[in-house]
C-alpha cells in the first residue's frame, strides 16, 4: 500500500491525476485506507494539514466524496443514477469530486452500463473515480480497459503491527492482532475488544505458569477459560495464537525470529526444558483441535482434549 500511496503522491503533485482507477487486492490489502488518504491529497491540495478533514472523510462525512457500496449481493442501475445525480449538482459543491465503488465485480449489467456512460461523460474535469476489487478476473472488461489499474499487495504482520502501533495500539496487542486479520480496521477494533485482551492475558498466564507444577492445568482451564468457548469464531482464534507461541518454541530452538517477543523469558524456559518432539505433540494436539472444531464439535470437549495434551506434556 505504500508503494500506491506514494505513486498518487507524486502523480497528484505532478497534476497527471487520471480520471479512474481500478485497485485490486486481496482482503487486507489496504484498499480502503488507500482511498482515504488519496481522497484527502486530492481535496486537501494547496491547503494546511486538516485532521478534520481526515476525520470528515472516514467517516464519509465530505459532501465531495460518495462511495457505493453492493446494496444486497449487487451494485444495482438505481445506485449509479444517484451517483450521476449527485454529481450533477455542481453549483453546490465545489473543488474536485471523488466516487468510490466497493466490489466493482458485483456490478449489475445495467448498472454497469450506467456507469460505463457515465465514465465516458464526465460532468467536468475534476471528477475521479476509484473502483475496488478483490477480484480482478470477475470485472468487466469493459470496465479494466476504461481503467488505470492498481495492484496491491497483502500486508505482512510485520507492517501491520507498526500501523497499529503509530494508531496508538499496545505492543503485545499489535503484535497479534495481525496474525487474526490482515484488515487494520478490523486489528484496530480487535485491539479495543476487552475478550481479545482478556484472551492475549490468559495466553500470558499459561505460558508464565507453564512451569509451575503446583499449579493444575485442568484446574486452571476449569476455572479461567470460560470466555473461550462462548464463541466458535473466538475459541478458533485462541488457537491460532496458542499455535503461534508453541511454534515459537521451535523458532527459538532454531536462532530463528519468535512472535511473542513480550514472552521472550517464558519461551526460553520452556524451549530449553522441552524437547523437540515433546513441542511438536503440543503442536500437533492444537492443530488436531483447530481441524475437528471446524466440524462442530462440543467445544468443552475439544478444549478437555488440549487440557489434556498440555498437562501430560508441562
Amino acid at each position: 500500500m505504500k508503494r500506491a500511496y506514494y505513486f498518487f503522491k507524486q502523480t497528484i503533485l505532478k497534476n497527471r491525476l487520471a480520471h479512474l482507477y481500478l485497485i485490486s487486492g486481496p482482503k487486507g490489502s489496504g484498499k480502503s485506507q488507500l482511498i482515504d488518504d488519496v481522497s484527502y491529497l486530492i481535496l486537501n491540495q494547496g491547503k494546511p494539514e486538516s485532521p478534520h478533514l481526515k476525520l470528515q472523510i472516514k467517516e464519509r462525512k465530505v459532501a465531495n466524496l460518495m462511495v457505493i457500496e453492493p446494496d444486497g449481493l449487487t451494485i444495482k442501475k438505481e445506485q449509479i443514477l444517484l451517483l450521476q445525480t449527485e454529481f450533477s449538482k455542481t453549483a453546490l459543491v465545489s473543488g474536485p469530486r471523488i466516487y468510490v465503488i466497493k466490489n466493482i465485480e458485483k456490478i449489475g449489467m445495467n448498472a454497469a452500463n450506467s456507469l460505463l456512460k457515465f465514465m465516458e461523460e464526465p460532468l467536468n474535469h475534476n471528477v475521479y473515480g476509484f473502483l475496488l476489487t478483490e477480484n480482478m478476473d470477475d470485472v468487466l472488461r469493459t470496465i479494466q480497459s476504461r481503467s488505470q489499474i492498481i495492484y496491491l499487495k497483502s500486508i505482512d504482520e510485520h507492517d501491520l503491527e507498526q500501523e497499529l502501533i503509530k494508531l496508538g495500539v499496545e505492543e503485545k496487542v499489535a503484535t497479534l492482532a495481525p496474525y487474526l486479520t490482515k484488515n487494520i480496521d478490523e486489528a484496530t477494533l480487535l485491539a479495543e475488544n476487552p475478550n481479545f485482551l482478556e484472551m492475549i492475558h490468559f495466553i500470558e498466564q499459561v505460558a508464565t505458569l507453564w512451569t509451575n507444577k503446583d499449579i493444575s492445568f485442568p484446574l486452571y482451564f476449569s476455572d479461567k477459560s470460560g470466555f473461550l468457548i462462548q464463541d466458535r469464531d473466538f475459541f478458533k482464534s485462541f488457537l491460532e495464537l496458542l499455535l503461534l507461541y508453541f511454534l515459537d518454541l521451535v523458532h527459538y530452538k532454531a536462532h530463528q525470529e519468535i512472535t511473542y517477543k513480550f514472552l521472550r523469558d517464558q519461551i526460553i524456559l520452556q524451549s530449553d526444558r522441552m524437547q523437540v518432539k515433546d513441542i511438536n505433540a503440543v503442536i500437533e494436539a492444537v492443530q488436531d483441535v483447530l481441524e475437528k472444531q471446524s466440524y462442530f464439535i462440543n467445544l468443552d470437549l475439544a478444549l478437555d482434549h488440549l487440557i489434556y495434551t498440555l498437562e501430560k506434556k508441562r
